[in-house]
């Protein structure tokens, strides 16, 4: 009765974060927005299995283990697919604001920033895609070395996008 319960107000959470979406983004963004959302629960939900299976507290076969480690793997690479198509959005609107003649002071800070988070997102598609089990796009393609680069480059380039995000906020 409880799993149902907590079943009935996450469809409740979800529907009113669909209409509040709908309403500010439109259909296919805000769509865009919500899978965003459900890709990164799922995404954590199955981290946490994984957790409890890499600890032992639960006791699965060797399929339903990959299938776990799978699923864990492609909602991460979906989250970073679907986060890199919105970060593209606002790039253009970035650009666009950059080339009106009317644009603020710190317009061409904001594209530099947009331009990094574009950038960042698609090296973080990059190395969720580069986890996934060989044949699936191009998993298991990426050595090890390799992935842990991208993933590097990645968390370098979050680190100087919070820096740059920092100062712009400290300007206005």
């Amino acid at each position: 009765m409880r799993l149902k319960n907590l079943t009935i107000l996450f469809l409740i959470d979800i529907c009113i974060f669909y209409y509040n979406i709908v309403l500010q983004d439109g259909l296919i963004w805000g769509t865009l927005g919500v899978a965003s959302s459900v890709f990164s629960l799922l995404y954590l939900q199955a981290e946490k299995a994984m957790f409890l299976i890499d600890t032992g507290i639960i006791v699965v076969s060797k399929d339903t283990d990959f299938r776990v480690r799978t699923a864990h793997k492609l909602f991460w690479s979906l989250s970073a697919f679907v986060g890199f198509i919105r970060s593209i959005r606002v790039l253009h609107a970035k650009a666009t604001q950059l080339k009106s003649p009317d644009r603020t002071k710190c317009a061409p800070a904001q594209y530099k920033q947009a331009c990094m988070t574009s950038t960042k997102l698609l090296l973080d598609v990059i190395h969720a895609v580069s986890w996934l089990p060989p044949g699936w796009l191009w998993g298991g393609t990426l050595s090890a070395q390799q992935a842990s680069a991208v993933g590097s480059a990645s968390a370098v380039l979050a680190l100087i996008i919070l820096h740059n995000g920092k100062r712009l906020a400290s300007s206005k």
